[in-house]
């Protein structure tokens, strides 16, 4: 965590911890660190978008940049542009699942892979120090944008769903502009719903977040898979037959029928017990990470690990995407679920209770003696039954206490100790 970047990018509510003046000295701080030439730069349909859009390209323009625009995009798909463009960096301007009122913007490299702790260290070095240029950069937008990702789904999934129904809420979110025309592709009928670009209404009740929603628009229909896509679509939801499933079991099925690299799927510190036992019991294994897609993609790829993922939703499949993609994965699983035009077993693990708090709080709560003793504390005591995980949000000022228990009455009361620990801070 540095002074401007939190563990997916910059982020904050637009007019408070980020506004047009940051997003200009972004741009110039970019410059500044990666150097003259090409920068993808797209957005999702938040209503701040545009404003902080202009002001970062005045950044990158006063820095001598070649800018390359794809309007409303995908996050996975503007890391995809800036790899087939060969542009130095990609960068993404989303607060990807918050509030519509939330926005920020995330940095790729020319490989579509974001950016090392390292590597944002030093852009904060130039956001404060910003460098003197006195050039004129260019835009020129990138018209078929949308078109070539589409493209580049339908060729990676290769597959023939005829047959298969998927229900796509798109959250008002960017997956608005390539979901429905990917799936239908390759021969998918296709219900799709919250795809309208409002960003007022972004995250709000539907999409990846509240996969309910879809749950419930599904309901008295034929129709057995639902996706649900967040705000910048590089997180899924998915509803199976009236149910939503959880994010391990999701990951299991979409790796169940792949030819993993030393049958490793990696996952991180949350990823539920059951998934790692169910993966021994096939032969394979379960590596861990902190939390947050770019560990996940940042082990993958150095051990060359081709399926990674997360509860919340973050799915990698390597190397085809470079970064968590929800439209892909959602296909992926499809794929596995429909043979010959006929629905087939989503395999639900038996997972482990679990349950999270999150509780608004300080970051200096995490060095406070109480704080790291009851973590010491709780963790002795639920070695050998249970898990517990406590950490500071990194989108959000909340601290995140997970525990997983094989006794549920046990998970309710690390939780309530810590939830009054915390709000006794607060006050």
């Amino acid at each position: 965590m540095g002074k401007y970047f939190g563990t997916d990018g910059i982020r904050g509510k637009y007019g408070d911890n980020l506004d047009a003046d940051l997003a200009y000295k972004v741009g110039l701080a970019i410059i500044g660190y990666f150097g003259k030439g090409a920068v993808v730069v797209g957005r999702d349909t938040r209503v701040s978008g545009p404003e902080i859009q202009a002001a970062l390209l005045d950044g990158l323009k006063r820095g001598g940049a070649e800018i390359l625009t794809v309007g409303v995009l995908p996050t996975p798909a503007i890391a995809r542009t800036a790899i087939t463009h060969k542009a130095l960096c990609g960068i993404v301007i989303s607060a990807s699942h918050n509030p519509p009122e939330y926005n920020g913007i995330k940095i790729f490299d020319g490989n579509g892979v974001k950016l090392s702790e390292e590597q944002e260290g030093s852009i904060e070095y130039y956001i404060d120090n910003p460098p003197e240029v006195r050039a004129v950069g260019s835009v020129r937008e990138i018209a078929d944008a949308q078109n070539e990702y589409v493209d580049y789904l339908v060729e990676t999934v290769d597959y023939d769903m005829t047959g298969a129904k998927v229900w796509l809420d798109c959250g008002y979110g960017a997956a608005s502009t390539v979901a429905k025309q990917a799936f239908e592709r390759l021969g998918a009928t296709v219900e799709i719903e919250n795809f309208k670009l409002r960003g007022e209404k972004i995250n709000c009740g539907c999409g990846a977040l509240h996969p309910d929603y879809v749950m419930h628009s599904m309901t008295g229909t034929d129709y057995k898979l639902g996706f649900a896509y967040d705000g910048d679509a590089d997180r899924l939801a998915f509803v199976f037959d009236g149910k939503v499933m959880d994010g391990d079991s999701v990951l299991y099925n979409i790796g169940r029928e792949m030819s993993l690299k030393d049958n490793v799927v990696v996952g991180t510190v949350l990823s539920n017990t059951a998934l790692e036992r169910r993966l021994e019991k096939d032969g394979r294994r379960l590596v861990r990470t902190p939390v947050g897609d770019k560990y996940i993609c940042d082990l993958m790829f150095k051990k060359g690990y081709n399926l990674g993922g997360e509860q919340s939703g973050h799915y990698i499949v390597y190397p085809q995407a470079t970064t968590g993609d929800g439209i892909m994965s959602s296909m992926f699983l499809t794929k596995t679920l429909y043979k010959n035009g006929k629905l087939g077993e989503f395999l639900e693990l038996n997972l482990f209770p679990q349950k999270a708090i999150a509780e608004y709080a300080d970051r200096s709560i995490m060095y406070e003696k109480g704080m790291i003793d009851l973590i010491e504390d709780y963790t002795a005591r639920l070695s050998g039954i249970g898990r517990l995980i406590v950490r500071m949000s990194g989108t959000e000022p909340k601290v995140r206490v997970m525990c997983e228990c094989e006794d549920p009455r046990k998970i309710d009361e690390v939780l309530s100790v810590f939830k009054r620990y915390i709000n006794t801070r607060k006050s």
